[in-house]
């Protein structure tokens, strides 16, 4: 093998190092990558008890029969306003885009007479009454997948408690509210502090009392006849009758 055919073997290496060491440099250059300061996957805990977790807030969920056992009339009409474009609500109303809504509480989806209803509400089989019915307030598509109706719905359960309440009384029979019974925990902390408040106005009435009978008493003997001066045994009789007297209104109790 001469030396020209080493050379140029050498030669090729070296290129092919040039080239190799060129990409990796260049790539460097371009790319820039992250290097985190610990590295691995930060993987998050839900519901994570350490001691650095802050508080957990509890939110009491209030059912439908306890809303509806506050409900106001009168805004459950102002909620009603979003829905007087496409219904009427008085006794005899005519349909719109959607039916006239007395009556409608009690009533069976699809019932009203003289409008034509999709075949998704016609076919639901539904009822209303109101768990139903707030529900398909709340979401109408979801309750009832390809209904006509594009009404979006009501957020706030409590929205939906005074709308149902103010259409429950537009009909000629109002529907029964369901009844709400409050938890026993509920009854027995009110009726504890009924029994503190009882026990406290007891003890006020009785301070009071017994400083109107100690002012009554102090009044009786600075109403006594200033005796000074006069024969001892008139003097002693006096005290004697004004302390007498206040034993009688205090009870002894000095």
């Amino acid at each position: 093998m001469d030396g020209l055919l080493l050379n140029k073997i050498f030669g090729a290496v070296l290129a092919t190092a040039l080239v190799i060491f060129g990409v990796r440099e260049l790539s460097h250059t371009l790319v820039h990558p992250h290097i985190p300061d610990h590295p691995g996957y930060a993987v998050e805990v839900t519901g994570s008890t350490g001691t650095d977790a802050g508080p957990v807030e509890v939110v009491k969920e209030i059912s439908l029969a306890e809303l509806l056992a506050s409900a106001s009339l009168s805004s459950g009409e102002r909620v009603a306003k979003k829905c007087a474009a496409c219904h009427t609500f008085d006794n005899g109303g005519a349909n719109k885009t959607g039916p006239n809504l007395w009556n409608v509480m009690g009533r069976a989806a699809a019932g009203a007479d003289g409008f034509g209803f999709s075949s998704a509400m016609s076919g639901s089989g539904l009822t209303w009454d109101f768990e139903t019915m707030n529900q398909f307030l709340a979401k109408p598509k979801e309750l009832v997948p390809g209904t006509a109706m594009s009404f979006a719905g009501i957020k706030k359960p409590k929205d939906r408690a005074n709308l149902l309440a103010w259409i429950r009384s537009k009909s000629d029979a109002p529907l029964d509210l369901p009844v709400f019974v409050a938890p026993v925990e509920e009854i027995v902390e009110a009726a504890a502090d009924m029994v503190g408040d009882a026990a406290q106005d007891i003890e006020t009435a009785a301070i009071a009392s017994s400083e109107a009978a100690a002012d009554g008493a102090a009044d009786l003997l600075n109403s006594l006849p200033n005796v000074s001066g006069t024969d001892p045994t008139h003097e002693a009789a006096v005290d004697q009758a004004g302390t007498e007297a206040l034993d009688e209104i205090t009870g002894g109790d000095q």
